[in-house]
């Protein structure tokens, strides 16, 4: 019998990071910070995100279940087919949450405009390839 190693999970820093306001202008014309607010806000942002990963991973499940039917057998169950099928169409409707969290990034993200990011005192450019490298304490 083989024996399964296991590794300890360590908590790290993201690699990727965002800081950013989200700016609503509503009908009438009028600008207001909505960073904070439902829907719109980041917070809600990021639940979606993980939301919509939900969502995506539950339909890979329902391919590779289906590839599993398919895979031994010359011929699938209609039924089998028809249920998969109607799943993920359910998920990739106009008005599903997948379709919803796409639509509201690609609107977020092409409207929006970039700034200039803050140097922390923490980091800085060293050498001729511009690397970042923490600074050194006093």
């Amino acid at each position: 019998m083989e024996t399964k190693t296991t590794t300890e999970t360590k908590e790290t820093e993201p690699r990727l990071a965002l800081q950013a306001r989200v700016l609503y202008r509503d009908q009438d014309g009028q600008i207001r910070d909505v960073t904070d607010q439902k829907p719109f806000g980041l917070k809600w942002f990021a639940e979606d995100g993980d939301t919509a990963l939900y969502i995506l991973g539950n339909c890979k499940k329902r391919l590779d279940l289906l590839f599993m039917a398919a895979e031994s057998r010359s011929h699938v169950d209609a039924g089998i087919v028809r249920l998969i099928v109607d799943e993920l169409r359910s998920e990739f409707d106009d008005v599903s949450e997948l379709a919803t969290y796409v639509r509201l990034t690609h609107e977020l993200f092409s409207n929006s405009d970039p700034i200039a990011p803050q140097q922390t005192p923490r980091a800085r450019r060293t050498g001729r390839a511009g690397r970042r490298t923490a600074a050194h304490e006093v």
